[in-house]
């Protein structure tokens, strides 16, 4: 009877027994697993730039990005912000489609030939914006980056970059090495994620980006080409000297 009492005790446990706990999802495939035509995410990304003896500059971008089978294809972001010295307001839409970029702003509405709205700034090598030195919606350096942290615990990675580290994700990085930080969600796609660089001349450049609305449709089209001019003697006079776009599209002209 003592056997089996303890027999129906131990299947009991069994069968009430906490199953073992899930792998944690592989963001690389999360993040792959959204490359649908006609669907995309949102993003809302704070830069700051911190010079000993000045004020701050901080510059805010929010917007939508539109993903093909391989990732993205079209971007629609506006970038919000303000410069100490001299004292201004800022505010610019940059829509790229492909390899082309839009941008549309007060800065130099004047400058542009009457009936125009739009910049055609030219051909860059990639089709998305973003202030970030390493580019999560790009599979390889999402996983580069993963390579190198030093904990995935809780869904945080975090970790530091060398010089040499980034340049071998990006291919072209001019900057310092870069601490990270790096949230994803249940699903293994990120929701946020945060980068300083700190220059030699003591300079401190933080971005802080914040995911959302993956998934949700989206179609993002190039401005009419009637509203549309371009003018690489402007281009280089307006967007050199604003430098708000990111360097490798600059550099890629």
């Amino acid at each position: 009877m003592k056997r089996v009492l303890a027999a129906a005790v131990a299947a009991a446990a069994l069968v009430t027994a906490t199953p073992a706990q899930a792998a944690a999802p592989d963001p690389v495939k999360a993040l792959k697993s959204q490359f649908m035509p006609g669907h995309g995410a949102k993003i809302s990304e704070l830069l700051r730039v911190v010079v000993k003896g000045k004020k701050p500059v901080a510059l805010r971008m929010t917007g939508t990005f539109e993903f093909g089978k391989s990732g993205v294809v079209a971007s629609d972001v506006t970038v919000r912000g303000s410069f100490p010295e001299p004292s201004r307001k800022l505010r610019l839409r940059i829509v790229t489609v492909g390899k082309q970029i839009y941008v549309q702003s007060d800065e130099f509405k004047k400058e542009l030939p009457e009936g125009k709205a739009w910049l055609r700034v030219g051909k860059a090598s990639r089709s998305e914006t973003t202030y970030q030195p390493i580019d999560l919606f790009r599979p390889a350096q999402l996983k580069g980056l993963l390579s190198h942290a030093k904990s995935g615990t809780g869904g945080l990675y975090r970790g530091t970059l060398t010089i040499e580290q980034a340049r071998k994700l990006t291919r072209i990085y001019y900057g310092p090495g870069v601490d990270y930080r790096l949230s994803v969600g249940a699903s293994g796609l990120p929701s946020r994620f945060s980068t300083s660089q700190k220059e030699p001349s003591g300079s401190l450049e933080t971005v802080d980006t914040r995911y959302s609305g993956w998934g949700h449709k989206v179609t993002i089209k190039a401005p009419p080409e009637e509203l549309v001019t371009s003018s690489e003697e402007l281009i280089d006079e307006m967007l050199q000297e604003l430098q708000l776009l990111p360097n490798e599209a600059l550099a890629s002209r």
